[in-house]
């Protein structure tokens, strides 16, 4: 993973790190930008934000959570 900030033109697909006020909205962090939420923060006047972005073999943290409670629990209705 690779983390730091960037120019939001280059945030396409990106984690974001830490959540953000755009107007009369929060994007939160850890959800993956769309240009919509791009145009978005430009339009708020950011120009940089920080990021996480996944490299081969890296799992986003939602699917890294699922993954592991599927494996310590793979029938959560016998628990």
């Amino acid at each position: 993973m690779i983390f730091g900030q960037v120019t939001v033109g280059d945030a396409l697909g990106c984690v974001l790190a830490h959540s953000l006020a755009v107007g009369h909205q929060r994007l939160r962090k850890g959800m993956v930008l769309d240009a919509d939420h791009l145009t978005a923060l430009s339009a708020a006047g950011y120009d940089q934000i920080t990021v996480a972005r996944l490299e081969d073999g890296d799992a986003h943290e939602d699917a890294a959570a699922t993954q592991l409670a599927q494996a310590l629990c793979p029938d959560p209705d016998s628990a």
